[in-house]
C-alpha cells in the first residue's frame, strides 16, 4: 500500500529533540522565509493538553530552536525533500484557554543576539562594504557569504545604531540584499539575483481555490533619478541624472534625491529607483506547498494572462497543519535594472597622422644643433631656425641614424648646413 504524502517537522530545543514532547500535540507550524529586510520567523502552535506547558515541560525565552520540515513522498512515493528552516531564538510565548493552546514564537538571530540589541557609534573610512560585513561577522562569530558588487566607501557614520540595522541599511542603499540565516550573514546583489534564470514554474492551477492577487501600478515607480549633493569646501551643489530613458523622454518619471556627499551618488540613486520599482508589479497568493519555492529565487508564472512572466520571490510563509500544508507567497516582477555606472568617457580624438618627408622637401627648421655626420658622437654646432631643404634622409647609404636628416638652408634666415635630429623641423 502506497504511503500518503505528509510533512514531518523536526524541532530541537537547545540541541535536544522535542519530538516526544510535541508528539500528537502540534496543531500548526508556520515558517516565514524572507529574502531581505526582515528576520525569518518560526511559530509553533501546540494543544496545551492538561496544562502541560504550564505545569510540566516549558521552554524558556532565549532558548535556541532548530527546525526543518521533511516533505515525505511529496511528488511521488519515496521522493522526500527537506526544507531547512534554520536557527531561531525563542522570543515569545503565548497561552490561551478555551481551547487550551500554547504558541511559541522564534526569530532568526544569531546565538550572540547583541548584533541586534547593542547600539554602536563608529566612523568607517576608506573601507568596502564587504570589509564592514567581515568585521561585523567576526565580532559575533558568524560566517559571511558575500555575493554581490563590493563598493568602496570614503566615509560613513554608524551613529547609535545596532550592527545589524547599520549593515542592513548600508546594503539597501547600495542595492544589496541581506539576511541572517543559520548563523551566517548572507549579502547578495539584487540586480544579479533578479538576473538569474527561473528555477521553478507557478501556474494558475497551483493556487488553492484560485486564491491570488495581482497588482500592476505606475504610481511610485520611476524611470530614473536626479540626485543632488554638496561638493568641495565651497559647498557647491552638484546635480546628476541616471535613468533607463532620457530625463525629458515621453513618459519619464524621475525620482528626486538629495544626498549628503558625492560618495557613490550614482550607485545609490540607481539602487533607490530599483527598490521603488519592486512594487510596480506584485503577485501574492496561496499555493499547495512546494519545498523548492523559497525566498530569493526567480520563478516563472504561467496561465495568468497579463500577469505571466518572471518574478522574484520576496517571501514564502509555509504553514503545516492536519488540514494540509500550504505556502503564502509574495512575488515582484523582475524589472529592467538601472545601473549607476557613470557614462562612458568620450573617445579620445585620433592621433594626428605622422607627417612623412622626402629628399627635396622644403621644411621649417626649428633651430638647435646641426652635426658634421649622422653618427653618434659627431661634433655639433648651433644653427639658427629658418627654411631649409632636405638633401639626404634616413634611408641614404651609410646613414648612422643618430642624426638622420641632412638639411641645407635656402635663405639667410638660417645657417643650418649639416645633419639634424628627428623632430627638429616640420
Amino acid at each position: 500500500m502506497a504511503e500518503a504524502r505528509r510533512v514531518i517537522p523536526d524541532i530541537d530545543f537547545n540541541g535536544k529533540s522535542a519530538k516526544k514532547s510535541l508528539d500528537g500535540l502540534t496543531e500548526q507550524i508556520e515558517y516565514d522565509d524572507v529574502a531581505s529586510g526582515a528576520s525569518d520567523t518560526l511559530s509553533i502552535q501546540v494543544f496545551n493538553k492538561d496544562m502541560k506547558f504550564l505545569k510540566g515541560w516549558l521552554p524558556k525565552k532565549g532558548d535556541r530552536i532548530t527546525a526543518s520540515l521533511t516533505f515525505k513522498n511529496w511528488t511521488k512515493e519515496g521522493a522526500d525533500k527537506k526544507l531547512s528552516c534554520g536557527d531561531f531564538l525563542l522570543d515569545e510565548m503565548k497561552m490561551t484557554g478555551g481551547p487550551l493552546v500554547a504558541t511559541l514564537g522564534g526569530i532568526s538571530i544569531p546565538t550572540n543576539s547583541a548584533i541586534k540589541s547593542t547600539n554602536r557609534t563608529k566612523t568607517w573610512k576608506k573601507v568596502s562594504i564587504k570589509q564592514i560585513a567581515q568585521e561585523i561577522a567576526k565580532r559575533y562569530g558568524l560566517k559571511l557569504i558575500f555575493d554581490g558588487p563590493n563598493y568602496t566607501i570614503k566615509s560613513i557614520e554608524q551613529t547609535d545604531k545596532s550592527d545589524s540595522s547599520f549593515l542592513y541599511d548600508l546594503c539597501k542603499d547600495y542595492g544589496l540584499g541581506m539576511k541572517v540565516y543559520k548563523n551566517k550573514i548572507v549579502i547578495w546583489g539584487k540586480s544579479k539575483y533578479e538576473g538569474k534564470k527561473a528555477t521553478a514554474t507557478i501556474k494558475r492551477a497551483d493556487f488553492i481555490g484560485d486564491d491570488w492577487d495581482y497588482t500592476d501600478t505606475l504610481e511610485g515607480t520611476y524611470t530614473g533619478a536626479r540626485t543632488s549633493y554638496k561638493k568641495g569646501n565651497d559647498s557647491k551643489e552638484i546635480s546628476i541624472y541616471v535613468g533607463l530613458v532620457g530625463e525629458k523622454a515621453k513618459g519619464a518619471r524621475t525620482l528626486k534625491i538629495s544626498e549628503q556627499s558625492d560618495s557613490d551618488a550614482r550607485y545609490k540613486a540607481a539602487a533607490k529607483v530599483n527598490l521603488e520599482n519592486e512594487k510596480a508589479t506584485v503577485l501574492t497568493g496561496t499555493i499547495f506547498a512546494r519545498p523548492e519555492i523559497v525566498a530569493g529565487i526567480c520563478v516563472t508564472v504561467k496561465d495568468l494572462g497579463k500577469a505571466d512572466g518572471k518574478y522574484f520571490v520576496d517571501e514564502v510563509k509555509t504553514k503545516v497543519s492536519d488540514s494540509g500544508t500550504t505556502q503564502e507567497i509574495q512575488l515582484h516582477k523582475c524589472q529592467k535594472q538601472l545601473k549607476g555606472d557613470p557614462p562612458p568617457a568620450p573617445p579620445a580624438p585620433p592621433a594626428p597622422a605622422k607627417k612623412t618627408y622626402k629628399v627635396g622637401d622644403i621644411v621649417n627648421f626649428h633651430g638647435g644643433t646641426h652635426y658634421y655626420s649622422s653618427y653618434p658622437g659627431a661634433r655639433g654646432y648651433r644653427a639658427r631656425a629658418g627654411r631649409a631643404k632636405i638633401t639626404l634622409g634616413p634611408n641614404c647609404r651609410g646613414n648612422g641614424h643618430a642624426h638622420p636628416w641632412h638639411l641645407i638652408h635656402v635663405d639667410s634666415s638660417s645657417n643650418v648646413y649639416g645633419w639634424v635630429d628627428e623632430g627638429t623641423f616640420d
